[in-house]
């Protein structure tokens, strides 16, 4: 396997141009490649110049890219004592690709740099999750591991809180301020799995905006994400 992925789009491949990591190949039209600076080697290996209607071929969207890069993908391995110190997302059993590239952007967006996705879930470097993190897979650090295995030495230190959400809790709103912690998010349609259940501290909900109003009976899970990502940023 090359275990590599594609990234599309002008600003996307800019932006990695400017600061992201080396583009194995870099795929673009003529017009693109003399709209912006030569390409340094250190930024990119091979650069290969395509026609609109290769591009239409290669890519993955439905309105073809005028630039695609090539990147390797990156073993990431969990480090507890980094993670520990801070804010991180765990996901169980997230199968939708375009949700957990939502949550990746999200995550990136309130500044969590760590999400530990259980086996199971949706591979990140998906087409559909790349684009919907638009560009944050670069920067946010996305482990897959067994939640079960790793979870119980994070649950050992009395100070660290382990978060699961549910339709039944405190409010996240009520939940009492810390700077480190590990929020647990569920499989899309059965939540959070019972294996994980015994490591959890706190059980939080997502109360609706107006009680006694008809509602949804759930958010989706990057929605309840974000809502819980702006809350426990703010601590």
């Amino acid at each position: 396997m090359h275990r590599q992925f594609i990234m599309e789009g002008d600003k996307i491949v800019r932006d990695i141009l400017k600061d992201g990591p080396f583009i194995r190949q870099l795929i673009a039209t003529r017009d693109w490649l003399s709209a912006v600076p030569p390409v340094p080697p250190e930024k990119a290996g091979e650069i290969i110049e395509a026609d609109i209607n290769d591009m239409a071929r290669i890519s993955s969207m439905e309105t073809p890219v005028p630039v695609l890069a090539v990147m390797d993908i990156t073993d990431m391995i969990p480090d507890l004592t980094e993670i520990s110190g801070k804010w991180s997302i765990a996901l169980d059993t997230i199968q939708d690709p375009g949700n957990l590239g939502t949550i990746i952007r999200t995550a990136d967006w309130f500044g969590i740099r760590h999400i530990l996705c259980n086996e199971g879930c949706a591979d990140c470097y998906n087409p559909k999750a790349i684009q919907a993190s638009m560009g944050s897979v670069l920067r946010v650090k996305v482990y897959y591991a067994g939640l079960p295995e790793l979870i119980p030495a994070l649950h050992g230190d009395h100070n660290y809180s382990i978060i699961g959400a549910f339709t039944e809790g405190i409010s996240i709103y009520d939940l009492p301020p810390a700077t480190r912690g590990m929020v647990i998010f569920g499989n899309e349609s059965r939540g959070i799995s019972e294996a994980l259940l015994p490591f959890i501290t706190t059980r939080i909900t997502i109360p609706p905006g107006y009680p006694g109003i008809s509602h949804v009976e759930s958010l989706n899970v990057a929605s309840a994400v974000a809502v819980v990502c702006s809350s426990i940023s703010r601590f």
